[in-house]
């Protein structure tokens, strides 16, 4: 009988041992769950508050800037869903005032031009921070978030941003090279921005204009390069005359 009892109880301290760590496992892996979920939401709420930090300095329609604080709003609800706290709906409650007070039907720019920074790793993170809004709004524009008209405009709106950045960064190295007289990389460069507008689906004013700049640009340094070579070609049949008639010497 002793020994029966024994056998029951050891049977039972090892199901509740299984029990026990079946539930520590549970706990952990919605833990974790829970942790996971709360950085995915948290990653989204980062990154849509440094775009709507770089929207602001750029021509694009306020279209966009509903479109980000929406996604902040999503972030937000979702991180209170895994872990409220006083300061998360503080910042939910700001930015559903900001959504309140953003009228959906204004069409006017956050910016009237783009303020090219003369530091190339800003540069870098200006054209950074475009790519990130062409990618938000493509992925809101298909999970049904901005209609497609609003996708098209602000999509051509930053595409033409990309482009000014990438011409005007490429225009002012070839600036600067020339003013240092090095005429073959200032003409690569101008050469590389008159590509970048070419292959542009679309024109307008600022492409017409600033081709017309580069290939007034392109001809003077080819006329310079064309006359600098007839001099260094002179002056090397020059030299070459002068070491033909020059004495002899004696060893």
């Amino acid at each position: 009988m002793t020994f029966t009892i024994v056998i029951i109880l050891i049977v039972t301290l090892v199901i509740l041992a299984i029990a026990v760590n079946a539930i520590q496992q549970h706990k952990q892996r919605v833990d974790l769950e829970r942790r996971q979920t709360l950085h995915r939401y948290r990653l989204m709420l980062d990154g849509t508050e440094d775009m709507i930090a770089a929207a602001s300095n750029f021509p694009v329609g306020k279209g966009v800037l509903l479109m980000l604080y929406k996604r902040a709003v999503e972030a937000l609800q979702g991180m209170l869903k895994v872990s409220p706290s006083n300061e998360l709906k503080q910042r939910l409650s700001d930015y559903e005032e900001r959504l309140k007070n953003t009228d959906p039907n204004d069409q006017t720019l956050l910016s009237e031009r783009i303020d090219l920074p003369e530091n190339d790793k800003q540069i870098i993170a200006m054209i950074n921070a475009v790519k990130k809004l062409r990618t938000t709004l493509r992925q809101e524009h298909s999970r049904g978030k901005v209609d497609t008209q609003l996708y098209l405009a602000e999509e051509r709106r930053l595409v033409k941003i990309q482009v000014t950045i990438n011409v005007e960064s490429l225009v002012r190295r070839g600036g600067n090279a020339y003013k240092s007289g090095m005429l073959g990389s200032a003409r690569q460069y101008y050469e590389k921005a008159m590509k970048t507008l070419q292959d542009q689906p679309f024109s307008d004013d600022y492409i017409t204009n600033k081709q017309a700049f580069l290939s007034q640009e392109l001809s003077m340094i080819t006329e310079e390069l064309r006359d600098t070579n007839a001099r260094d070609a002179r002056e090397k049949k020059q030299d070459d005359i002068e070491e033909l008639f020059q004495p002899k010497k004696k060893w």
